[in-house]
């Protein structure tokens, strides 16, 4: 389980520190900074079955969209997603932004992240192209369903063949 200022950074360049873990609020939310790099990797789109995010743009500018539709959020500026509701976020502002995120209640997904960066840390993945991110982000969707799955039936069916490829190739490794 993450703790306060614990950070996890990504091939990409991203870094998500944890500022609240789900601990100090009795699981009721997680509090998150995510420094995203310009050309940062987004997440596909995904949905939240027992979550509302929201999202408050500290520095820079983020673009996120929400059930299908994108916005751009500069400094100070904030979004929630609803339950349930088909969203992703991508940074193509040329500067990083930090933004700081919330999961209401937090249902694993610091653990998620966690799991992202250690499982990409031990396989050895230092370059944002790898095709080994895919793999191990597949692999954690589907470890953490309760946390979040991709909404589109053409993201789930490749993340889930590479979900079970990574498993075939050990990857993510067993972290026991």
């Amino acid at each position: 389980m993450a703790e306060a200022g614990e950070r996890f950074q990504m091939p990409d360049g991203s870094v998500f520190v944890v500022r609240r873990p789900a601990a100090e609020s009795g699981g009721d939310f997680v509090e998150m900074e995510f420094v995203l790099p310009s050309g940062c990797i987004a997440p596909p789109p995904h949905i939240h079955p027992h979550q509302v995010e929201s999202y408050e743009v500290v520095e820079g500018t983020i673009d996120v969209m929400v059930d299908g539709e994108w916005s751009t959020l500069a400094e100070g500026e904030s979004a929630s997603v609803p339950l349930g509701v088909e969203h992703t976020y991508r940074n193509r502002s040329g500067e990083t932004s930090r933004v700081l995120n919330w999961h209401r209640p937090a249902v694993g997904f610091e653990d998620f992240i966690e799991t992202v960066g250690a499982s990409l840390e031990q396989i050895g993945v230092t370059r944002k192209r790898d095709p080994r991110i895919a793999i191990c982000l597949s692999a954690a969707f589907f470890e953490f369903e309760e946390t979040l799955v991709p909404s589109r039936r053409r993201d789930r069916i490749p993340m889930r063949l590479l979900s079970g490829l990574g498993g075939l190739l050990g990857i993510p490794p067993d972290r026991s």
